[in-house]
């Protein structure tokens, strides 16, 4: 019952908000991340490393399912689903911090390990 609570307050979240997005990372260092679009462009690399490393795991998948290991920084179309789902979350998880909730959705909540997301 919880998750279907959370789950639908993550999609009207989205749907009501739209593509909101307020990630806090650290300041960058130089020679940092390229391309950021989501991300604030003064992400550092440790930050974003340990937010990928995260998101990999979420959806048991390794880099190369979104990135293309010779150009990192390069536009693929797992890359762009990626980000669509990024802000999603932080659509959903604001739309939650407002309501009162404590916790906050992640990939793990919807993915549990797998591709695709689970009910």
């Amino acid at each position: 019952m919880n998750n279907k609570i959370l789950l639908s307050a993550i999609l009207s979240g989205f749907l009501a908000a739209g593509f909101a997005l307020t990630f806090d990372a650290p300041v960058a260092d130089a020679g940092g991340p390229k391309n950021l679009k989501v991300y604030p462009k003064n992400t550092n690399k440790k930050a974003l490393k340990k937010d990928m490393k995260a998101i990999s795991k979420a959806l048991g998948v390794q880099c190369d399912f979104c990135h293309d290991m010779s150009a990192m920084d390069k536009d693929t179309d797992m890359k762009k689903k990626a980000r669509d789902m990024m802000r999603m979350l932080n659509t959903a998880n604001a739309s939650l911090k407002k309501s009162g909730f404590k916790k906050s959705a992640t990939c793990k909540t919807c993915h549990q390990g797998a591709k695709e997301p689970k009910e």
